[in-house]
């Protein structure tokens, strides 16, 4: 293998490197916070494999030990050490003593290597995996396959990332941890805790700043597991502020914004897009605001027609294959700005492919309005 210089460190180390791939995958490579790409690559020159091989300083006297350091660049110390033969061999004193010379096999010879490039991690894996066994409440355990459920070990086995990227991914995709077994809760059973949850505001007459851990699980404790309500308090909250040693929190709005225009989108088909803002504004607890830019990556607003609609359209729906997805953007809306298109392919950038590389290789760049818009790239 050709390493770099941080795995390099993390064998010096001892930490574990981790193979990863089912058959139909191709193989990455793991550190503890990385994922490198594994290929194969020729070399013009054999390489061969000859265990416990002796330099020619190993094999002489103190003089030509002390001559020969085999430190420092190992092409400068394989000079030394045929200078260091050379006047070993050319030496008639008498007095040297004989050089040390050992046969060694040739184990095997290679004509390839692998090469490993820091990647991206392969994370799409785990919320599929996860979608298998999705919780609905305690009621509706009995229809859950036992078999697909899945504990850290399973998943860290299963997904080609590392463990802090598996770490940060549950976190995004808010994965509960039930019973040791990660799970993501059913879109309308979250909706329902969330909006008991909500309700407790109004009922406690709660400034936004000043909501009761404690008394919002004292009140839903008998209608909601404690790992679900653990999970969605911290997904959903903030610490504020302490008084007399009780610590307040505050519900992030832009989130709790977000996901109540999910719940009308997901029932709507497309939304008269002045009524849907109205609906929105109407859903959300009093004194939080509802933004337009919070449909990005959720929902897709058409503008140009009369009257103006909007309508649910996820990031997380579309396909893996990056060509696939932008043949179903282009289809879902034939223009977009860099704005409007970026949350459903900035996933797929890197350090040297940002967003608008991306648009520069897979679609059309044009100008209407005086606004830079993006199309397909071939057009029919």
């Amino acid at each position: 293998m050709q390493l770099d210089e941080n795995l390099l460190k993390e064998i010096e180390a001892g930490n574990r490197l981790v193979f990863k791939g089912d058959p139909d995958e191709n193989v990455v490579m793991c550190t503890e916070n990385k994922t490198y790409d594994v290929k194969e690559a020729e070399t013009s020159n054999s390489l061969l494999l000859v265990p416990d091989l002796l330099y020619a300083a190993s094999t002489g006297g103190d003089e030509v030990l002390s001559n020969n350091s085999m430190e420092g660049d190992s092409d400068t110390s394989f000079d030394k050490s045929n200078n260091s033969l050379n006047k070993s061999n050319d030496s008639d004193d008498g007095t040297r003593e004989p050089r040390k010379i050992e046969f060694k096999d040739v184990v095997n010879s290679f004509f390839t290597y692998y090469e490993l490039k820091p990647c991206k991690p392969r994370l799409s894996k785990l919320r599929k995996l996860l979608e298998a066994t999705l919780y609905q409440g305690p009621e509706l355990e009995y229809a859950v396959d036992k078999s697909k459920l899945l504990d850290y070990d399973a998943i860290f086995e299963q997904v080609q990332a590392s463990r802090a990227e598996i770490d940060m991914e549950l976190e995004k995709i808010q994965a509960v941890k039930i019973n040791e077994h990660y799970r993501l809760l059913d879109f309308d059973y979250e909706f329902r805790v969330l909006s008991y949850m909500l309700d407790l505001i109004e009922e406690n007459s709660w400034p936004l700043n000043r909501i009761s851990k404690q008394i919002t699980f004292d009140s839903l404790k008998d209608l909601v597991p404690v790992a679900v309500l653990e999970a969605l308090f911290k997904f959903y909250t903030i610490e504020t502020y302490k008084e007399e040693n009780v610590q307040y929190y505050q519900y992030k709005q832009d989130k709790v914004c977000r996901f109540l225009a999910r719940v009308l989108l997901k029932s709507a088909g497309k939304f008269n897009y002045a009524e849907f803002l109205q609906a929105w504004r109407d859903s959300v607890p009093e004194g939080m605001t509802t933004d337009e830019s919070l449909l990005s990556g959720i929902a897709i607003v058409d503008k140009s027609s009369t009257p103006q609609v909007v309508w649910g359209f996820s990031e997380s729906d579309l396909p893996d294959d990056i060509n696939e997805r932008f043949k179903i953007l282009f289809r879902t809306k034939a223009k977009w700005t860099v704005d409007e298109i970026s949350p459903y392919i900035e996933s797929y950038a890197t350090e040297k492919l940002n967003v608008n590389a991306l648009l520069t290789k897979y679609a059309r760049a044009s100008t209407q309005n005086g606004v830079r818009v993006f199309s397909a790239k071939h057009m029919k």
